[in-house]
């Protein structure tokens, strides 16, 4: 179905994921070049097909005026025919992120306080829906999705009753029919009970918060009718420090009471839920203080140190380099230093040793000129002497 084109305007990519209420798909919203998610259900064949229709746009409409922060946002809804079946489809916001399971299930067990943090969100959002008489009828780790921010989205908001409503218009389930996934059912849905109420999420919750706490759902029998017995009439194993350590009593009796199987033993509603569950959390302090801690955030911050560590890593090769620049540099300076050096010490020595060259020859011309005026007095003073000699005496008066 990859590349199909919904009501002339969703482009379907990759199949995201399945299950009973149909697929999920990713897509692209060509008219706004966005990216949208499109759950994808089989039409209701025979003569019921209009109605049906009309009554899943009505419902998909009624849960598209649920804006909240932790709730999907709806776009569109509508019918098409697709690898030849006629489809119902609903558009939706696409949350990038990962869902609840895969978070317990995939790396170390979450802390007790991120766990009961985001119960806590889908908590709200149930707050927000309960009063607008919407029912999820399908709380579970996999319809529960956290953003890279550490915010939880609900998905499948009011799914799980738009599509009982409308196959029970078309006949072809009988009233009574359990709808939902068996791990997470509260014994009022698994019988099939007519007019059940909030309080059947409220149990659904508490089973994800068994599940986030322990590893694993409060029954887990690979037989389903097995399984439907656990639900009905077994008590789960109660928390304990060995399979939920940390979780403080108070939030281990909360855990407790959502998942009593008379929905009269329950908290009365989802604000309560919230309200017990927030004030069990760590106190973050005055001001904005350090929340706790949450698998996104202890993620983003194993990535912020990678990210730090690489540019650390760069900055120290760089530095590196860098020094070794400085000194390749410093060594070529010291060495045309010293050629300089030694060539000026040359040319000195050179330049000294020509003037004491000149200054010899000088002197040696200087003395030879003055050997030779000494040659000269010399001789005069004894031609003198000799005319002195040889001139007649002198008679004496």
């Amino acid at each position: 179905m990859r590349g199909e084109l919904l009501g002339g305007r969703y482009r379907l990519g990759e199949r995201l994921g399945g299950g009973g209420m149909g697929e999920v798909w990713a897509a692209e919203d060509v008219r706004m070049r966005r990216a949208v998610a499109a759950k994808l259900v089989d039409a209701v064949p025979g003569r019921y097909g209009d109605q049906v229709e009309r009554r899943f746009v009505h419902e998909v409409r009624s849960a598209a005026n649920l804006p909240h922060r932790h709730t999907v946002t709806v776009h569109d809804c509508g019918e098409d025919v697709v690898a030849g079946r006629r489809t119902l489809y609903l558009v939706m916001e696409h949350v990038d992120g990962r869902d609840l399971r895969a978070v317990f299930h995939s790396g170390p067990r979450p802390a007790w306080h991120e766990v009961a943090d985001w119960a806590g969100q889908i908590g709200s959002a149930l707050v927000a829906a309960h009063a607008h008489g919407i029912l999820h009828r399908d709380i579970k780790p996999q319809n529960a999705m956290l953003t890279g921010e550490g915010v939880v989205k609900v998905l499948d908001f009011g799914l799980a009753k738009i599509l009982r409503e409308s196959l029970r218009l078309g006949e072809l389930t009988a009233g009574g029919t359990a709808l939902g996934t068996l791990p997470y059912m509260s014994p009022e849905q698994c019988r099939g009970d007519r007019g059940i109420d909030h309080r059947t999420d409220l149990y659904s919750l508490g089973c994800l918060l068994y599940e986030g706490f322990t590893g694993r759902p409060p029954f887990t029998n690979p037989a389903p009718h097995a399984l439907l017995r656990q639900q009905l009439y077994e008590a789960p194993r109660p928390l304990t420090a060995r399979n939920a350590p940390g979780v403080p009593p108070g939030i281990a009796d909360l855990v407790a009471s959502l998942l009593a199987k008379d929905p009269a033993h329950r908290p009365p509603d989802a604000a309560t839920v919230v309200a017990r569950l927030r004030a069990e959390l760590p106190d973050p302090g005055p001001g904005p203080g350090p929340q706790p801690r949450t698998a996104a955030a202890d993620e983003a911050a194993a990535e912020l140190l990678r990210r730090t560590e690489r540019e650390a890593g760069e900055l120290r090769a760089r530095v590196e380099r860098d020094v070794r620049r400085v000194r390749e540099q410093a060594a070529e300076d010291v060495a045309a230093a010293r050629a300089t050096a030694r060539r000026m010490l040359d040319e000195a020595q050179a330049n000294a040793i020509g003037l004491l060259e000149h200054a010899k020859e000088r002197a040696d011309a200087l003395l030879r000129e003055t050997e030779k005026d000494a040659v000269r007095l010399l001789d005069e003073a004894r031609a003198r002497a000799d005319r002195l000699a040889s001139a007649p005496a002198r008679p004496q008066p």
